[in-house]
């Protein structure tokens, strides 16, 4: 039995899916895939970078070019080249047409639920593509309860073909009390080595950035506070993020990162008073579970996936708003207790999550898919 696995994302900074991938597949050794998989083959649009992916020795490397965009590439290259019996997608999309099964990872439905918050081009082909995608697969794997009901009433998936595979922090993600290189990192992002809150992803509309940015601008405005903002993330929305601190007159005390190795998010997040998620709606969060690990208290929006990912270790907000991102804050930086307990508990709660546990269930998960019936497979696009 040979597994494939859609390996696009791998390249290049890592977020979201491509970290994803990354942690699950370094530890599908030979000893975790055996009697499961005979034969594993990674398909790549590119060669890998062994010296920055150390693939397994039993994971075969497919290069298939040439480098093309990946819903492109997905269809026209992967689909029909693969021919494995399991084919793991974990982007959220499969090829249209595969010779075998498909298992696709999915880790939210927000573009459904909340389409007002992405670009037109999404809303029309992506929303469409995904829900086929899942309808059209042999097994999902999410990360969390509500992320599975999300995708049930979204996309009108069985719940029984979903399965729930909790994500992991990476053993970087430790917490360093007292380490010098944790106020060392401070000052190379930020300039200074004072106090900071911290956001870390991609400035996608649902994620709030120009209102964190404004409701730091309050929160200085109403109390003295050294503090500053530093935010890290792929500015994929084309923010006029310099023009935005200008407007709110916190120039001198906000950072933008594009992108930052997890050896210094380790730091960053250690460093930070508060890590801070104002997002309209989440249904899982790896870096939350990240933050966690390392000691730094969370502050985010009141959903039931964040509840969930966070085990409840969090101080929420009942919306995204100014004046909830506002009071969040000043709570943080004036209850040192409230900040200890945060950064306890929630250190406490994420020691059991691992990515070894993650890859062995995904595993499960996959091997489950190849005893199935007969593939579910379409060869045309009209299917959508």
């Amino acid at each position: 039995m040979k597994l494939g696995i859609n390996g696009w994302r791998i390249h290049g900074q890592r977020t979201g899916i491509g970290r994803y991938l990354f942690n699950v597949i370094r530890h599908w050794t030979a000893d975790a895939v055996a009697g499961r998989f005979e034969e594993v083959n990674f398909y790549t649009q590119k060669p890998v970078d062994h010296a920055d992916i150390p693939l397994p020795a039993n994971i075969c490397e497919r290069v298939i070019g040439p480098d093309w965009r990946m819903l492109l590439w997905e269809n026209l290259r992967l689909g029909p080249a693969a021919a494995d019996e399991v084919l793991f997608c974990p982007s959220y999309s499969r090829p249209l047409y595969t010779h075998g099964k498909t298992v696709v990872a999915m880790f939210d439905a927000t573009l459904h639920l909340h389409p007002e918050m992405y670009p037109f081009s999404a809303r029309i082909v992506n929303d469409r593509l995904y829900g086929w995608s899942v309808r059209n697969s042999a097994l999902i794997i999410t990360g969390t309860e509500a992320a599975r009901q999300d995708i049930v009433r979204s996309y009108g998936v069985p719940s029984e073909r979903i399965r729930i595979v909790p994500l992991a922090p990476a053993e970087v993600f430790k917490p360093l009390f007292g380490d010098r290189q944790v106020r060392d990192a401070a000052a190379r992002y930020l300039g200074s080595p004072a106090p900071y809150f911290l956001f870390v992803g991609k400035l996608t509309a649902r994620r709030n950035v120009p209102m964190l940015m404004e409701a730091f601008a309050e929160l200085r405005r109403r109390q003295p506070i050294p503090h500053k903002l530093l935010v890290v993330g792929l500015n994929t929305t084309g923010l006029n993020l310099p023009a935005l601190a200008e407007q709110f007159g916190i120039t001198a005390d906000f950072r933008h990162c594009p992108y930052a190795p997890d050896e210094d998010l380790n730091l960053l997040y250690n460093g930070a008073s508060a890590f801070v998620m104002p997002y309209t709606y989440e249904s899982v969060s790896l870096t939350a579970l990240e933050a966690q690990a390392t000691g730094a208290p969370v502050v985010t929006v009141d959903t039931p996936g964040l509840r969930e990912t966070t085990n409840g270790i969090a101080f929420w907000m009942p919306q995204a708003g100014v004046r909830e991102i506002v009071e969040a804050l000043a709570r943080l930086v004036n209850d040192e207790a409230l900040r200890r307990r945060l950064s306890q508990e929630g250190l406490s709660f994420a020691r059991q999550f691992t990515w070894e546990r993650c890859a062995a269930e995904t595993l499960n998960v996959l091997a489950e898919a190849a005893r199935s019936g007969a593939p579910l497979k379409r060869t045309r696009a009209a299917v959508i």
